[in-house]
């Protein structure tokens, strides 16, 4: 059941960040870097952690992570790795960050200095749809 003060339980599935969602899942693109190809995969039931997702949810998300991850690779030729953390301290709902880290990332954002990784600017909204269509193609 959606939490009314999440912000995650909030998303349209309309919104133009959505790349693909199941029952389960919503991966979106991130508004918040100009990192191309950042996105949170969300659960869509409120849930804290993976220790409260149901069998049939622990069933897709490893599906649905490694054809995003796979989707990123084909997307960003200068990938070298994909970052995947979850925290949900500032956003108390099960997401996970999945990061394209890109061969030319300054060394001081490599590995954890990716927490450090700047806010602004962010990537320009035409670039974001771009992105997001990219995106979806490839995870069809």
């Amino acid at each position: 059941m959606p939490e009314e003060n999440c912000k995650i339980c909030k998303v349209e599935d309309s919104s133009p960040y959505v790349v693909y969602q199941t029952s389960f899942w919503r991966i979106r693109h991130i508004d918040e870097t100009d990192i191309a190809g950042y996105c949170l995969l969300e659960s869509k039931r409120h849930i804290l952690d993976l220790s409260t997702a149901r069998d049939e949810e622990l069933e897709q998300y490893g599906v649905i992570l490694s054809k995003l991850m796979a989707a990123q690779r084909k997307l960003i030729p200068s990938c070298e790795r994909i970052y995947t953390y979850s925290l949900a301290e500032a956003v108390p709902h099960f997401h996970v960050h999945v990061i394209p880290r890109r061969a030319d990332f300054p060394a001081e954002y490599k590995g954890r200095g990716i927490m450090a990784y700047p806010l602004s600017p962010v990537l320009e909204l035409d670039r974001v749809s771009e992105v997001v269509k990219d995106l979806q193609r490839l995870l069809v």
